[in-house]
């Protein structure tokens, strides 16, 4: 449902979009930093530390109180998101900066992952991947939009909220690293105790607005067969034949296909669920 602007937040949003070269910049210097996702759990760090420390840096000269720390590998292990082995964060710190309100209001948690799928020149890229292009209206570089784009927006945002100066409620600023690899840098996060009453991811969303997002559920399917000789004719299975589990394998994708199906199908269920909540 869209809903005319109070003056107060015209004022913020113009005041926003006059910061737009501004945005640019950061998110340029955002894709400079190197900050690859790693594909091994030991693999070591890049620029995700220079990144956060930047970041940081930069909030606290607009008047916020930043954490910037490493997590524990215990505060991570046990969980499905955590590799068998475990996980450790040497080189890859987290990172939230909070806007301290006057208080009795509620608190709006920014949230973005800083680091990147890998990249290579040879992959097609034009220019290193780590140095920004700006052309016909575009931002070109690795991570320029999953999402450093959404980052440099959230900051940008969070530093003209907390100029106003009318804060009742915090405002905090949380990147983490390991989104495309695992998901521990999130939890990492969870665990240290970033929270607040509303949060905001900037994910790629096409420039649409999503009230909600659909969960993750990690599982795993063991489907047994029966040993039999590729060259042998063989009975049916019920007659002790030979049982295929890879051919078995495709009566479970062709569930999931339907069910995949199924839920493009529920485009308004989404409006249900927030009218039951009361929720425009």
């Amino acid at each position: 449902m869209s809903q005319t602007l109070t003056p107060e937040e015209r004022r913020l949003v113009d005041g926003i979009a006059a910061r737009s070269d501004e945005i640019v910049a950061l998110l340029c210097d955002l894709i400079r930093f190197d900050t690859t996702s790693r594909s091994e759990p030991d693999e070591p760090a890049r620029d995700e530390a220079a990144l956060q420390r930047f970041l940081a840096a930069r909030l606290e000269a607009a008047g916020a109180g930043a954490d910037v720390w490493e997590p524990s590998r215990g505060e991570v292990e046990g969980h499905p998101l955590c590799p068998a082995g475990g996980i450790g964060f040497e080189g890859r710190p987290q990172m939230a900066a909070r806007f301290k309100g006057s208080g009795g209001g509620t608190s709006l948690l920014f949230n973005g992952h800083i680091d990147v799928v890998p990249a290579r020149r040879e992959d097609g890229w034009e220019a290193d991947p780590f140095d920004p292009q700006v052309a016909d209206g575009r931002v070109t570089g690795r991570g320029a939009c999953d999402m450093k784009g959404g980052i440099a927006a959230m900051v940008v945002a969070a530093e003209a909220l907390a100029a106003t100066g009318e804060l009742r409620g915090d405002i905090v600023v949380c990147t983490n690293t390991d989104e495309e690899s695992s998901g521990v840098g999130g939890l990492a996060c969870a665990r240290h105790g970033v929270k607040a009453g509303f949060a905001i991811v900037p994910e790629p969303s096409s420039l649409e607005v999503w009230p909600a997002c659909r969960g993750t559920v990690y599982c795993t399917i063991t489907l047994t067969g029966r040993a039999g000789h590729a060259e042998q004719e063989h009975p049916h299975w019920r007659d002790g034949g030979a049982v295929n589990a890879i051919e078995k394998m495709t009566v479970v994708l062709e569930a999931i296909r339907l069910l995949r199906e199924e839920w493009r199908g529920r485009v308004a269920r989404m409006s249900e669920v927030l009218s039951e909540e009361g929720n425009p």
